[in-house]
């Protein structure tokens, strides 16, 4: 009888440790949040190629936290999304634009996953009179963000992956209950 106690005793050990191990090497797959130091390595990383960075932004998602970094060249706005892992840090091309200097506010990024904008505003009048730069969704989800006077560039990013999928979004630049610009995209 003790031994098969004792039997008992080191095979629930066993699937104790077993669980555990499991657990913390599963962990270890899943996406990590970086740090301000690897973001703005990656920052620097790329001014080299002459690219200027608008806006980064660290989206703390419970299972895919990410970063997103919006930058401009001389013809083109786009996005860079970087996860970190056990893999280490991955660089993803998000969507990319070309710059049209007549449009007073230029968008890109998805609506698919977890759905952000990149947003270059070029009209310095919403700029000084605008309050905030907000994406609303079909459903009536808002996600807003200040204005600032000495920023042209804006990240509005949802933290979770919608439970229906995105087909548009309204892009506004309100000041008080006062809408100055909206387009859809």
């Amino acid at each position: 009888m003790a031994l098969s106690r004792n039997l008992k005793l080191v095979l629930l050990s066993l699937l104790i440790v077993i669980g555990f191990s499991s657990y913390f090497l599963y962990s270890n797959n899943n996406y990590k949040m970086l740090s301000k130091r690897e973001i703005n390595d990656f920052i620097e990383d790329k001014r080299k190629s002459n690219l200027s960075i608008l806006k980064e932004e660290s989206v703390k998602s419970r299972f895919n936290p990410h970063a997103l970094i919006l930058y401009k060249n001389d013809t083109k706005l786009g996005t860079y999304i970087l996860t970190k892992s056990r893999k280490g840090i991955q660089e993803y091309k998000g969507v990319e634009v070309p710059i049209d200097k007549t449009l007073p506010i230029q968008v890109t990024g998805a609506l698919s996953g977890v759905p952000y904008l990149g947003i270059y505003i070029t009209n310095n009048k919403l700029i000084q009179e605008g309050k905030y730069v907000e994406m609303e969704f079909e459903d009536g989800t808002k996600v807003r963000k200040q204005i600032s006077l000495d920023q042209k560039g804006y990240i509005l990013s949802e933290n979770t992956t919608p439970e229906v999928p995105r087909d548009s979004v309204q892009v506004s630049v309100i000041k008080g209950g006062q809408v100055l610009y909206t387009n859809e995209y």
